[in-house]
């Protein structure tokens, strides 16, 4: 069974633009669908008895975030209460 998921607003509206910017740029829909996919690549690293290690970019360690990514992004987040709660999304180029 996986863990309870949580996009927190900010991380949201993250996904949000960049399905606006794959929209505008692509056919009718096509932003929908990737956003889809986003949040489906989200679900899968909401496994129960995972123990991500704590993102290595120094700012996001300060957090204690660990880390995944889809495409080009990093997704931020914590485990905590059998819930996965994503705080951050940023682009990879951004981290360095």
């Amino acid at each position: 069974m996986a863990l309870k998921l949580k996009i927190l607003p900010k991380a949201m509206q993250v996904i949000d633009a960049i399905a606006d910017f794959v929209e505008s740029k692509n056919t009718p829909g096509s932003g929908a669908r990737y956003a889809l996919k986003f949040k489906s690549a989200i679900e899968k690293i909401a496994l129960p008895d995972v123990q991500y290690p704590i993102c290595n970019h120094p700012v996001l360690a300060a957090y204690q975030y660990s880390c995944s990514h889809f495409n080009d992004w990093v997704i931020a987040f914590r485990i905590e209460n059998e819930t996965l709660t994503v705080y951050e999304i940023i682009h990879g180029s951004l981290l360095f």
